[in-house]
């Protein structure tokens, strides 16, 4: 009854929804304070985490932004985790120092760190972890991907050349060049990394068993594309972050046309917010009739669900693929804060910038700007 009272009162219908709100309790702080932000960043704590994702084992990984620039993990998976309270990090790789968004700072690929924790990052925007434990991070303002080895202990080179560029379609990892690679995340079979090449205005790929690199979608040009037309012929407004459900179908967020649009069969098509125009609307109902505000990560469920940070109205929302639905899951909609309430819409968020399922099917926030990460029920687990 408790759910379905706030269901009406916020507005959002559905099965999902409801099965969503309707858990009692359960978010918590994980990681990070419930006041959110304390002050100017320190070495000691986790500042700004922007991803997250799973290893094989549930150990969770993140990643901080310019206010740390580190590479942090749980110390136990999350079997092993208490049934209330935070956890305990440490950090894995990367050179606590915090920088500017942007700015430049010089990247020798050929410098090798005494040891990961020495390696210096520049604006991390997301990590994804392979089924084999490879760790991939995009080093945004270095305008390369690196990967952390956890068992020989050290941060190598992947791709890019350290400056902004655009090169490599059809040839190997040493060719290929970036310009601000925002967002990396692996297919379902672990074989492709879909790398978010913002400035590029691409969606590229690096095929991880043969080594090269493709563009899937983008013509290197800024703005809007058709519905129906060819992927890589079109432009994009701010390729932000991508995802591959299991059909093959790409996900990919338009931070600047504050929308989701899908890629199949090598076409795009808008399935959240057909006018492009920035704001707050539309949950319990189509998604192409709903609105985005600089929507900053995507990511699937367990069960096709595609989930959206809709980072500048300071929640997460899922469209559902099979409805065409969205509907509000997490966060109190354009309104930041901190305070963590009983469900996840009475918890309000700070532009916030990642978030996965994890592996008991709970979700996961990265609550940037609160540096924080939180957990609670998710209504498909």
């Amino acid at each position: 009854m408790r759910g379905l009272l706030l269901c009406a009162v916020l507005g959002v219908c559905g099965p999902f929804a409801a099965h969503t709100i309707a858990a009692d309790g359960g978010v918590r702080v994980l990681i990070g304070s419930a006041e959110g932000r304390q002050g100017e960043p320190s070495a000691d704590r986790v500042n700004e985490p922007f991803a997250i994702d799973f290893d094989a084992q549930g150990v969770l990984y993140g990643v901080e932004f310019t206010r740390g620039n580190r590479l942090f993990r749980t110390q136990q998976p999350i079997a092993a985790w208490p049934a209330e309270g935070a956890v305990s990090v440490t950090f894995v790789a990367g050179a606590f120092r915090v920088t500017k968004a942007g700015s430049e700072d010089a990247f020798d690929a050929e410098a090798a760190a005494p040891s990961p924790l020495a390696a210096r990052f520049h604006g991390m925007h997301d990590l994804a972890i392979s089924p084999t434990g490879r760790v991939f991070l995009a080093d945004t303002f270095h305008h390369v991907l690196r990967e952390l080895s956890v068992r020989q202990c050290h941060v190598t080179l992947l791709a890019g050349r350290g400056t902004p560029g655009f090169a490599g379609d059809g040839a190997t990892l040493a060719d290929a060049a970036f310009n601000e690679p925002y967002c990396s995340s692996l297919s379902p079979d672990g074989t492709q990394l879909l790398i978010a090449d913002i400035r590029n205005h691409r969606l590229r790929a690096i095929d991880l068993k043969a080594g090269t690199v493709a563009t899937l979608a983008g013509n290197g040009q800024r703005g809007s594309p058709a519905d129906g037309a060819l992927a890589t012929e079109s432009p994009l407004a701010g390729p932000r972050a991508a995802c591959m459900a299991d059909d093959g179908t790409v996900y990919l967020v338009l931070r600047e046309g504050n929308a989701l649009v899908a890629i199949r069969d090598g076409r795009l098509q808008t399935v959240v917010n057909a006018s492009g125009k920035p704001g707050y609307s539309g949950d319990g109902g189509p998604g192409l009739a709903a609105q985005l505000k600089g929507p900053k990560y995507v990511c699937m469920d367990r069960t096709g669900g595609v989930l959206i940070v809709d980072t500048e109205n300071h929640c997460v929302r899922r469209y559902d693929p099979l409805s065409t639905q969205i509907d509000l899951v997490a966060g109190v909609p354009t309104q930041a804060g901190a305070a963590v309430g009983a469900t996840w819409q009475q918890t309000e968020l700070r532009r916030p910038h990642g978030a996965r399922i994890a592996p008991d099917g709970r979700l996961v926030i990265a609550d940037s700007d609160n540096d924080r990460v939180l957990i609670g029920p998710y209504g498909d687990g």
